[in-house]
This record gives structure tokens, sequence and C-alpha cells, in this order.
């Protein structure tokens, strides 16, 4: 009886403690935000980041570009100036 007691009181500290990292690292995980689990620099700069995302989704203008103004991530003089310096060409939608 006394080693029931043991593995139940081991399973439940187990799981307490499993509990509470869930909490904490999803703390950084924002739901909304299909891009938080890779990081910065790797989204912009990285092999697949912005540029592969762009050239392989079918239409990032009505995906991805009302969601970032949406959430102040740059609007369309924001986007531009980065198209401008790495001389690429697109039209992006009024807002």
């Amino acid at each position: 009886m006394e080693r029931r007691k043991i593995v139940r009181s081991l399973i439940t500290v187990g799981l307490l403690a499993a509990l509470v990292a869930v909490i904490i690292l999803s703390q950084n995980h924002d739901p909304s935000n299909p891009h938080s689990t890779i990081p910065r620099d790797t989204w912009i700069n990285g092999p697949q980041g912005h540029g592969y995302a762009v050239n392989n989704n079918q239409a990032p203008a009505e995906r991805c570009y009302p969601c970032h103004q949406k959430k102040g991530l740059g609007g369309q003089s924001y986007c531009q100036s980065c198209h401008d310096q790495s001389g690429v060409k697109v039209s992006l939608p009024q807002s």
C-alpha cells in the first residue's frame, strides 16, 4: 500500500512540474503571430525567411500585408523603403 502511495506522489509531482514548464514556456509564444517560433534575424535574413515566404506565397499582398499593417509592423512606406534598398520592384496595396 505504501509503495502505491509513493508512486502516485511521484506521478503527481511529475505532472505538476510538466504543467509549470508548459506555462512558463508558453509565456513567450504569441498565437496570433505565425512567425513567433522563429528568431527575428533568421526570419528576416535567413535562407527560408521573408524573401522565401514572399516568393512561395500565392498572394502575400492579400495574406501577409493586411496583418502586418494591423499589428503596426510597417505600412506601405516601411515596406517600400526596404524594397527600394534591395532593388525589388513591387506594388503594394493602397490602404
